[in-house]
Parts: C-alpha cells; sequence; structure tokens
C-alpha cells in the first residue's frame, strides 16, 4: 500500500473515533423579510372594561430568504433543500404556553456549481401580535400583549441518490425539542 493512502486511512479512521464529522458539500444561511402588515381593532367578549373595542391585532407576513453555497470542487446536480421553520402561535387572553407550528418547506435546485451561491424564498408566515387597550384586563389573567415568534429552523440539503450534503440548525438545541416534518 502507498504511504500517502495509509496516512489517509489512518486519519480518517482516527477522525471517525473522535466523532468528527465530514465536512459539508454545502452551508447556508437566512434572512427575515417583512412582506406586509395589517392592523385591525375589535371587541372581546373575555375582556372587561368600558367600550366596545378593546384590543387590535397586528398581522405581519414574513418570509425567509435561504441562501444555499457549495462548498465542493464539483458542481452539484438536482440538490433538495428542505426546511423546518418552528414558531410559536401566540393564543390572546391564554395563560397556557403558546403551541409550536411548523412550517415545511422545500426547493430543488437543478445545479449547483462549484463554490456557488443560490437562494430563494420561503412559503410566508402570518405573524400576529395582539396588545388590549389601556384599562382593560384578561379575565383568565393572561398578559396584556401576545406575540407569536419564531423558535428555530432546520435546514437539510440531498443529493438525488439521498446523501445528505449539509445541515444547518439553528438554535442548535432546535432538534432535540421539536420533531422534524417532511415537506410535502
Amino acid at each position: 500500500m502507498k504511504p500517502k493512502i495509509v496516512i489517509a486511512l489512518c486519519a480518517a479512521l482516527f477522525a471517525a473515533s473522535l466523532g468528527i464529522a465530514p465536512a459539508a458539500d454545502v452551508k447556508f444561511s437566512m434572512d427575515r423579510k417583512k412582506l406586509g402588515q395589517s392592523n385591525t381593532r375589535t371587541g372581546s367578549t373575555n375582556a372587561k372594561a368600558r367600550g366596545t373595542t378593546n384590543f387590535s391585532i397586528e398581522n405581519k407576513d414574513i418570509i425567509y430568504t435561504i441562501f444555499v453555497e457549495s462548498s465542493s470542487f464539483k458542481d452539484l446536480e438536482n440538490v433538495t433543500v428542505e426546511y423546518n421553520i418552528y414558531y410559536e402561535e401566540a393564543r390572546p387572553g391564554s395563560t397556557e404556553k403558546p403551541p409550536v407550528r411548523t412550517l415545511a418547506g422545500k426547493h430543488t435546485i437543478d445545479k449547483l456549481g462549484s463554490y456557488k451561491k443560490v437562494d430563494f424564498d420561503t412559503t410566508p408566515i402570518v405573524m400576529k401580535e395582539t396588545r388590549l387597550d389601556g384599562g382593560w384586563v384578561w379575565t383568565s389573567g393572561a398578559d396584556k400583549n401576545a406575540k407569536d415568534r419564531i423558535v428555530g429552523s432546520i435546514i437539510r440539503a440531498h443529493n438525488s441518490e439521498g446523501k445528505l450534503l449539509g445541515e444547518y440548525i439553528n438554535p442548535s438545541g432546535i432538534a432535540t425539542k421539536f420533531e422534524w416534518k417532511s415537506p410535502r
């Protein structure tokens, strides 16, 4: 056996014994964008005070732009990028912990050139914020303001044979807290 092959084999075995993962073929980053916003005012039978309009609801449509960058010496073809974005859906007037919803989606990149960057937008998410007017309280004792919030995201890229090319998890513990949902 040639010395270079033996050294490479020994290095690979040593890295595997330490639990070091091989370098990913793709890297990810994401940016949040606000598409639009709408405000409404309404009344509630679950709040006590004088008047008829007692809280406002603000809806924000947001999307994420996902950037996929090749870190491979060769072109990558038929790359499928799947994403899960986890967000809490606040419940105005409720004292319970808000449920976590998942936006699952996917995008196929026909050809990702060597060290090239491609981007695409996710499906929009409607984020709501509800605010009680001054002098109003929820009869349940809940907080006056309820706001949806993003809690994390996972992005995965696979080639046409199903090999994982790269993964992005933010924050790092999110993968153990929530179940991955395959996009349809």
